[in-house]
């Protein structure tokens, strides 16, 4: 039986599997030269269409993350950083913290690692298909502060209650007035038992009053944060200074 290769890959397209239809107009002969099995060449197509799928949709799923940086926890140097327990960063790996709800906190100074190791975690939740969004606290408080003069508060705050992990990075740098300080409270009480949020910060939790405007908002969302939490103190100086310096000068970071 003759096969009209411009009708099947129309009916391919039509079925939207184009993966298929690039191998036939191809002419693939790794695929159709393999096998006269049938069964076989159908499980071979197939097979391919789903890897194809599944990249385009891992690739969608980095867009919408919009990590600044992709990092990894293969790549963090746990030497160095002894006050990071790699153990239990592997175990957080095996995202069932997400499948929980649960949180995690990283607490510590400029340039010890929160943002690497919270981007990593957030690597591997998209690398198992979950939905990530990696945000600044100031750019999170920005987008919404400016949500009120269109309106759109609701929706856009809705947005970040969508995602299976929000991280929240940077925490710290910036004082928050009475509006940004419900905004930010209204966030963390969105996701509460409903989804994971990984934040970072360089202030202890004591220093966390002095953030936000009012002490009763930042017990709110201490309370709300830290009941299903991991938290990560972590200490040393700054990798980023660490290669910048004499083996005898001693530097000290700032919060």
């Amino acid at each position: 039986m003759s096969v009209d290769r411009d009708v099947l890959c129309s009916h391919l397209k039509r079925l939207k599997l184009r993966r298929i239809r690039q191998l036939v107009e191809a002419d693939d002969e790794e695929v159709f030269s393999g096998t006269s099995d049938p069964m076989q060449l159908l499980f071979e197509l197939t097979s391919r269409e789903v890897a194809a799928r599944d990249e385009t949709r891992r690739q969608r799923l980095y867009q919408k993350a919009k990590f600044p940086a992709v990092k990894t926890l293969d790549g963090f140097d746990f030497e160095t950083q002894k006050s990071v327990d790699e153990s239990r960063l592997q175990q957080l790996a095996a995202l069932n913290f997400i499948k929980k709800n649960e949180n995690i906190v990283f607490l510590g100074p400029p340039g010890v690692g929160k943002t690497h190791l919270a981007t990593a975690l957030g690597v591997c939740a998209v690398e198992r298909g979950y939905q990530v969004r990696f945000t600044s606290a100031e750019e999170m408080v920005d987008e919404l502060y400016s949500s009120l003069a269109d309106g759109t508060f609701k929706q856009r705050l809705g947005r970040y209650g969508r995602h299976h992990l929000l991280i929240i990075d940077e925490l710290g740098y910036l004082n928050m007035d009475r509006t940004a300080s419900n905004h930010f409270f209204q966030v963390i009480n969105q996701a509460y038992e409903n989804q994971s949020l990984i934040v970072t910060s360089n202030r202890p939790f004591q220093e966390w009053a002095g953030l936000f405007d009012d002490t009763v908002v930042v017990s709110a969302i201490l309370d709300r944060l830290l009941h299903h939490s991991h938290l990560f103190n972590l200490k040393g100086n700054s990798y980023r200074l660490k290669d910048k310096i004499q083996p005898s000068q001693e530097v000290t970071t700032s919060n």
